[in-house]
């Protein structure tokens, strides 16, 4: 009988198994628009910038241009290097999974690595939804720093993170409705 922990062992052993290409190109163009914006507040952005608004709009927390650009820098960074690597838990620690068909997924090493790829594609659809939310953020924290009044415009920040959670929505809709997560004919 074999164990979790060598059925983890032999699925790392595996070749890793690759993203969808579609997912690949969703991944390339946020992070292109994610640097876009980000250049264009270093060449816009004034010494003082609103980095955070009341529900109204209005601003109640400044920061120095480099503050409100090292934020724009290092969160969608951090976003983009920590939550994909999730997935190498699902090949490191096993044991920690809580997703539907456990017993199946963990019983063999080939459907294990396929696991980790399903899981990880999973998590670059989050990082996109994200960094998504964290460009409009930037490019509202532009238009209010440029606004009379540095306010944000109505319905930006609602709007924003109203199309967050719908992505969000969609991207778990996709993991947890139908048979993504199913029992799935063995590769050979």
């Amino acid at each position: 009988m074999t164990t979790t922990n060598s059925v983890a062992g032999e699925a790392r052993g595996l070749p890793k198994e690759p993203t969808s290409p579609w997912i690949l190109i969703l991944v390339v163009a946020t992070v292109v628009v994610w640097l876009a914006v980000l250049v264009w507040q270093v060449m816009v952005l004034p010494e003082r910038v609103p980095t955070h608004f009341g529900a109204g709009g209005e601003p109640d927390g400044w920061s120095s241009k480099g503050g409100a650009l090292a934020f724009s820098s290092l969160l969608p960074l951090t976003v983009f290097a920590l939550i994909p690597l999730t997935s190498q838990l699902v090949l490191r620690a096993p044991e920690f999974i809580n997703g539907p068909n456990k017993e199946w997924w963990t019983a063999t090493a080939p459907r294990l690595r396929r696991f980790e790829r399903l899981v990880r594609e999973d998590l670059w659809l989050i990082v996109v939804v994200t960094l998504a939310l964290l460009v409009a953020m930037q490019v509202g924290i532009v238009i209010a720093a440029e606004a009379p009044g540095q306010r944000l415009p109505d319905g930006l920040l609602f709007g924003g993170m109203a199309l967050f959670g719908v992505g969000l929505v969609a991207v778990l809709l996709r993991m947890y409705v139908g048979g993504r997560y199913a029992e799935q004919p063995d590769l050979l």
